[in-house]
């Protein structure tokens, strides 16, 4: 079992995020992903919810 209260599946790793006000928000992605549009969209996704 894992910080997140269940197991986050096989090749998923959970990665806790001290500066941040607990959530049930979860994004995903690929390690390594270069893709313009994941990364905006992961900022965008952290961005809206310090909000």
């Amino acid at each position: 079992m894992s910080l997140v209260g269940h197991d986050p599946g096989e090749g998923l790793t959970v990665v806790p995020l001290t500066d941040m006000a607990p959530s049930r928000v979860v994004v995903a992605w690929r390690a390594g992903e270069a893709d313009p549009l994941v990364r905006s969209f992961v900022r965008a996704a952290i961005s809206a919810h310090r909000a």
